[in-house]
């Protein structure tokens, strides 16, 4: 008799190291909050190298962003649209067990991100720019407020983008993020000012905010004369 609950003991304890092994497999090869990487590198170590000093190294940076980083983060923005339905649950049940959080960002957060990275990227990444004007066009929600304002870290194109962008300051979902983008365009973008200008009686106070910064950066004399003032002038009131 004690042999035998000697038995079953030891194979239940094998059976929960099996099962704990299993677990610690699975919140290793679920998750996906690893970084991709591009020639071997980090997307934030090619952004540094574009930055150096040193032209080899830069121009190096540029034609590594050009022929690998854009290309392959504009075939996520585009084409990473599906998670497995298996995979989320697993997930799910393995996150409701104690002591366990497996990260695992789903599809609609990638190709956001992916389009987060391309305005990262700054004006290098101008070739982008084409593809992110198809995002916006394409009616995706998930992405278009980020590809918004990538097209105005980028700031490139701008006969194309602003005209874009304008008809987006009279939509409550991407009013700010337009703001902010035309504001990328200084001077160029003086085509919203009136579209900027009933923005700052706008309700929301961040709406007032984003038109405002961007009325000083495209037009500071129609800023002037609608009463809107620089943070440094209205912190020394």
């Amino acid at each position: 008799m004690k042999k035998r609950i000697k038995r079953i003991s030891l194979g239940v304890l094998i059976g929960l190291v099996i099962l704990v092994g299993i677990i610690w497999l699975l919140t290793k090869t679920l998750g996906n909050n690893y970084e991709t990487l591009y020639a071997g590198k980090s997307i934030a170590y090619w952004q540094q190298q574009l930055n150096s000093p040193d032209a080899g190294v830069s121009n190096q940076a540029i034609a590594v962003v050009n022929a690998q980083v854009i290309p392959q983060i504009v075939d996520q923005m585009f084409h990473d649209k599906n998670d497995s339905k298996l995979r989320l649950a697993v997930i799910g049940v393995l996150n409701g067990l104690p002591g366990i959080q497996i990260n695992y960002m789903e599809a609609d957060g990638r190709r956001s991100g992916a389009a987060g990275n391309l305005g990262d990227l700054g004006p290098v990444a101008k070739a982008a720019v084409p593809d992110l004007v198809k995002a916006i066009k394409e009616n995706d929600a998930a992405i278009r407020g980020v590809a918004i304002s990538s097209l105005g870290k980028i700031r490139s194109e701008p006969d194309t983008v602003i005209p874009l962008l304008i008809p987006y300051l009279e939509d409550d979902n991407f009013d700010v993020a337009a703001a902010g983008a035309l504001a990328e365009f200084g001077g160029l973008a003086k085509a919203a000012v009136p579209k900027l200008l009933p923005l700052l009686h706008a309700k929301d106070d961040d709406d007032q905010a984003a038109a405002g910064e961007a009325l000083l950066k495209i037009d500071p004399d129609a800023a002037a004369k609608a009463g809107v003032k620089k943070k440094a002038e209205k912190a020394g009131k």
